[in-house]
């Protein structure tokens, strides 16, 4: 037993992706719970205007999430390789990764592990080409993603019938492909160990800050002040992936300083068990937000009880998250996961 514990212990985990990853499981649950209000009966009208929040977080959290498992395939590929099986092990991960997503897809739509455990598959055939080829691959395909859907915007918002078969096609095949595109950047950001590369450049570290930062401001007020839809749907468009690295980069230096680290560090354990918390989440929309709607909403305007559960499940989370992983190695959904991939029964309780 004290060689499997070893063996499969969740030491040497990078601690900068646990709490970038809490970090995203906060604003995804932001943008989903305005999707599960509208389950619970309420409707959008009377909740105030919510542009801030697809300013600032639609897309933009998930984006992060898809990175991170990227990154986190990159991770457990090396590692399963000096375990000597790491097809396999990868393999069963992603199986069991899409019944998990399947199981929750019945109950949340907006379920987003099904398509993770597919592209993972994906990635693995692709994972022995080079990361740099890769990398400029993806960023190629990010680029043009980005082009069709600015080209796209008079079909797709401005009511003109009759979109031309090409654009429709390279609509949808940039729609089945944007959580690979994270993926694979992610992964090959693992691999060429771009966190090493940062610590050791704190001067491109910090210009890199203040360059995507500027950009990213004048594009967020732009997007703020702007009454041209096409052109603030544009900014909209592009400022995803620029606010994305930007959180990141930001997240990473306050990590590298002692107030910041302190300041995040309880994010680190919602991150490591941020599946159980995802799907928890789901669990708080679905199952609990529709009865404090039904009780509270003559007392109570729907936005406040619609941010009042969210920072509660934040806190609670984040709480026990801590709690938790004390006594635990691993989180209740991650702890199954791990047994299924290894196909035996892992050590839970320290």
């Amino acid at each position: 037993m004290k060689e499997t514990k070893k063996q499969f212990s969740q030491q040497n985990r990078i601690v900068e992706l646990d709490i970038i990853r809490g970090f995203a499981l906060i604003g995804i649950f932001l943008v989903n719970i305005f999707n599960f209000i509208q389950l619970s009966g309420v409707s959008t009208n009377s909740l105030p205007n919510n542009d801030w929040v697809d300013i600032f977080f639609t897309g933009k959290f998930y984006a992060i999430f898809s990175l991170l498992f990227g990154a986190g395939a990159a991770i457990f590929l090396s590692r399963a390789k000096e375990k000597g099986k790491p097809y396999l092990f990868y393999i069963r991960r992603m199986v069991v990764l899409g019944i998990i997503g399947y199981l929750h897809s019945l109950i949340w739509g907006g379920d987003v592990l099904l398509p993770y455990a597919l592209v993972g598959l994906v990635l693995l055939a692709l994972h022995k080409i080079s990361s740099k080829v890769l990398f400029i691959i993806t960023v190629s395909l990010h680029i043009l993603g980005i082009l069709i859907n600015i080209y796209a915007y008079d079909w797709l918002y401005g009511g003109k019938p009759d979109i031309p078969p090409v654009l429709d096609a390279l609509l949808i095949v940039t729609a089945l492909t944007s959580f690979l595109v994270y993926f694979i950047e992610g992964f090959t950001l693992m691999n060429i160990d771009v966190l090493t590369k940062l610590k050791s450049r704190p001067t491109l570290h910090k210009w890199s800050i203040i360059i995507l930062g500027v950009i990213s401001i004048f594009d967020v007020i732009s997007q703020m002040v702007l009454t041209d839809h096409q052109l603030t749907q544009s900014l909209l468009i592009i400022s995803q992936p620029l606010l994305m690295i930007t959180y990141i980069l930001l997240l990473l230096a306050l990590v590298n300083g002692k107030i910041g680290r302190n300041i995040l560090y309880p994010l680190q354990a919602y991150g490591k068990m941020a599946m159980s918390n995802y799907l928890g989440q789901t669990a708080i929309g679905i199952f609990i937000l529709p009865i404090l709607v039904h009780y509270l909403h003559h007392y109570l305007q729907p936005f406040l009880i619609l941010f009042g559960v969210c920072l509660i499940t934040w806190v609670m989370q984040i709480l026990i998250s801590n709690f938790w992983l004390k006594y635990f190695y691993y989180g209740p959904v991650e702890w199954i996961w791990r047994c299924f991939t290894y196909w035996r029964l892992m050590p839970l309780r320290k």
